[in-house]
Parts: C-alpha cells; structure tokens; sequence
C-alpha cells in the first residue's frame, strides 16, 4: 500500500502591496484540515481535485490528507500562517513515517514575512522531514518564480501549461498518474530546471508570441522518454531575487535529454524576448473603440487593478471615465468597497444612497473614491459556485455584496475582493452578461477562458495602478541584475 500525503498551499504574493496576507486572509478563501480537504475539494477543477480524481480510488494507495490553504493574492504572508501550515505538514510526515509519496499543490510566487521563497523554504522543511526516499512532487501556478531551493527539494514540478489557468485540474491529474507509475516502479523521473533572465509581462499563452512554446511543450512530451515540460513564467510583481522564468523538463532515466529540451526553450525565449510584450490601450482609447462596436458584450480589462496579482480591486480610473462619458448599457465586475456595502444594506433595495465609491485602499495611485449617487437595485449574501472552466463548482463568498446603478452603468459592489474571471458573478447578481454592450472586468487575461465565447471584442486597458504591465516601470531594490528588459543583453 502507498502511503501518499496530500496538501495545498498556495499565495501569488506581490510585494509592493501592504496588504498583509494573514490568518483571517486565509479563512475568507479556503484554510481546510484534513478530510475537509476532499470534501471541500473533490469534484472541483482544481490541482487537489485532479490528484483526488486519480488517486482516491487507487486499492494500492492510501492518502494522507493534511491541510489546503489558499489566499487571494495581496501582500506577504504572515510568519504565523506559514509557520502553522509549515507545521501541519511536517507533522503529519513524521507522525505518518514511512511515506511514500507527497504531493503539494503551491503557488511559486509566496514570498512571508521572513522570507522571499517561500516555497523553497516549505520544500525544504518538507524533505528534512521525509527523507531522500520519499518522492515529492508539486503543482506550480504558471506564474512561478521557480528558485534553486524548490527545485532542489522537489523531485518533480510541473506548471501549469495555459494562461487564463483552465488546465488546474488536467495538471493536478498529470502529477498524480507520475506519482503512481514512479511508486509503482514504472517510471523514474529526473528534473532540470533551467532559469532565463527575463521579466515577463502578463501575456496569455493565447498570444501568437507564445502559443508556440506551448505547442513545442506538447511536441516534446509527446517523445519517447519525456515525462513533462512546462515553462514558468515569473511574476514581475514579486521582487525577489530570483525573479525572472524558468523552463522545466522531466524525463524517464535521462537527465542529458532533459537538459537538452531545458537549454533549447530557453534559448528560444531569449531569442524571442524583444517580442515579449503586450499590446495595451488606454481609457479613452478603449472607450473610443468601444463606441465603434455595433454589437456587446465588448470588454474592458482593468489590467493593472486586477485582485488576482496583488490588487485591492477598488481602483476607480476606468469606472470615473465610463462614468463621465455616460456610458449606457455596461456592467462592472468590481468594485471592493465593504462600506459602500454597508450603506447599501442601510439603506436598503429601491433606494439611492450617496457613496464615496472606491479608491479607499491606494487612493494616489488606483484614484480617489467615486462621489455619487447610486440606485441600490440588488443586495447579496455574495456567495456563488463558479461555473469554470476556471476553478468549477469552487464556492465564491464575498461576504456581503450589492448592486448599484450609476447611470447606465450596473456596479457589483462587495465586501470581499475577488478576481472576476467566472460569469456567475454577473449571473449570480441578476444580471446576464450577454445582454450587455459593455463589461469592465477587474482580471488580466483569467477571465478570457469563461468570458472569451461572449466576447465580441476585449479590449486591454493599462491605467495607473499597483499590477505593472511594463517591468521597467517598477523600482525594483532586489531581483538579480542584469535582467531583460531592465537591462539591454
């Protein structure tokens, strides 16, 4: 019998937010001990629910449920959170011993309070505690900045292969079926890791300077012998020194092969790293463009006040310009702002309530608050089940939330930030998505898997705000230096 420990924990950390990510951080998204683990989790489109899809059925294996903890990302996370997940999980390895196996779902981008490799220091603790003979695996977020650390104490490390992030579940099964065929004798995995001195900006692998890598992932792992390849690509809100991407490649028995697929991407990445940028505009480019558009929805993606790197999600730039345009027909999905919910609940549906909506958080860099009077048409408990592709059948709780009209112009307000990449945020709170002209969504490219069929046009709109979309507008003090494009190589 294969005794296999599970956990997650995982935190995209930017580290020039001052939103400190703590215990109550934690509870708001998802903190479960174990068998909560599986009961919150199995069925859903996650990395845990792929590994439990696999394995939970095995006869020849017995799991180990430890702890899943995951934060919407925002500041460092808290020495007491990572010293008590840190805890759990060595516990349970010694207190389970012998294992087999462990299996981690992490982020790559966790930088605490202590350290700026969070990850790495985890991989660590985990290994000191198992020993050279237990097999470790771990999920990654595409958005990892791998470190020598977590490639030293890991066995094996896969990223995700797309952003917007549809594959969770189909990598969380992939590092499962590797896990039962090297316990099972019929594989033996080896690991390169090879770092590439680039800052990427948030591209999708949709992109037509990226989608090629993706293919030649797929065309290597389709050989003889390769088990997984993967790229990671950094996230330039994490200023670490280990900041920058990383190709991944694990083959059977062969660490030359290996090296050899590590070498040749990165070659072609660093080849290709002047082509490596997005193509962005800017609010009343957007909003120009969107006039011209006969049919909706079109959408507007608030790129750099996007909850899901770091951002509070209360930036006010586009919604003030929509607003004083007397856009009609648009809908926005978010704004974070638990007092302007608070005084919505006050004053209850059917009624208008004045509001200083938003821009609380960073008010000199995502705008001031909205001054305004709003028409309180919906007010919510905020909770609902994505419908995915993204996280499926995960459970959002924003705690409390409402909907104010503006004008032509629906606002779903809410006391706790996510990040608006699923449909049923709109759906949930009485209003279809497809029925508008206009859809301000707080998301970079995650929201392209759900919203992508809906969309007549996207539109990527860059404005001041704590997400960089350039790196050389960032004060970096400690990633590793030279660095393209922070420097010219």
């Amino acid at each position: 019998m294969f005794r296999i420990i599970i956990a997650e924990f995982k935190h995209e950390t930017n580290t020039f937010s001052s939103q400190r990510t703590d215990f109550a951080a934690y509870r708001r998204s998802l903190y479960a001990v174990g068998d909560d683990l599986g009961s919150i989790l199995t069925g859903t489109a996650t990395e845990v629910g792929g590994m439990l899809d696999v394995l939970q059925d095995e006869p020849d294996v017995s799991l180990i449920p430890v702890v899943a903890a995951n934060a919407i990302p925002a500041g460092p996370v808290a020495a007491d959170v990572f010293a008590d997940v840190r805890g759990r999980l060595v516990g349970a390895i010694r207190a389970h011993a012998p294992l087999d196996g462990i299996l981690l779902c992490l982020h790559g981008a966790m930088v605490t309070e202590n350290s700026e490799d969070g990850e790495g220091d985890l991989l660590e603790a985990v290994r000191q505690a198992a020993g050279d003979d237990t097999w470790v695996m771990a999920t990654l977020d595409l958005h990892a900045n791998i470190t020598r650390k977590m490639s030293r104490f890991a066995n094996v490390l896969i990223n995700y292969d797309y952003y917007p992030h549809a594959d969770m579940v189909d990598r969380g099964r992939e590092i499962a079926q590797l896990m039962l065929q090297t316990l099972r004798g019929e594989i033996h995995p080896v690991m390169v890791c090879k770092s590439v001195p680039i800052i990427l900006p948030p591209l999708s692998t949709n992109e037509a300077v990226l989608r090629p890598f993706v293919d030649q992932m797929h065309a290597y792992e389709a050989t003889p012998g390769v088990l997984t390849v993967s790229i990671a690509h950094g996230f330039l809100c994490a200023d670490i020194h280990e900041l920058g991407m990383t190709v991944v490649a694990v083959t059977d028995q062969d660490p030359e092969h290996a090296t050899r697929i590590a070498d040749e991407l990165a070659a072609r990445l660093w080849q290709d790293r002047h082509r490596l940028k997005p193509e962005n505009m800017s609010v009343d480019e957007a909003l120009d463009e969107a006039e011209k558009s006969a049919e909706g929805p079109v959408i507007l993606a608030d790129l750099t006040d996007n909850p899901g790197g770091g951002s509070p999600g209360d930036g006010t730039h586009i919604l003030r310009a929509m607003i004083r345009r007397k856009v009609k027909n648009a809908a926005v999905a978010l704004i974070c702002d638990p007092e302007s919910v608070a005084s919505c609940v006050q004053a209850g549906v059917g009624q208008t309530v004045k509001l200083r909506l938003g821009g609380h958080v960073y008010p000199d860099l995502l705008g001031q608050p909205i001054e305004c009077d709003a028409y309180v048409r919906l007010v919510s408990d905020g909770r609902y089940r994505n419908r995915g592709p993204m996280s499926g059948g995960v459970v959002v709780d924003l705690q409390k939330s409402a909907v104010v009209l503006i004008g032509g112009i629906e606002v779903i307000v809410t006391a706790q930030v996510t990040q608006p990449y699923d449909v049923e945020i709109f759906y949930a709170h009485g209003i279809d998505p497809v029925q508008k002209h206009l859809l301000l969504l707080k998301s970079t490219n995650h929201f392209k898997a759900a919203f992508g069929p809906i969309a007549r046009r996207v539109l990527n709109v860059s404005v001041p705000g704590l997400l960089a979309q350039d790196p050389r507008s960032v004060d970096y003090q400690n990633c590793r230096r030279p660095i393209y494009p922070l420097d010219e190589m």
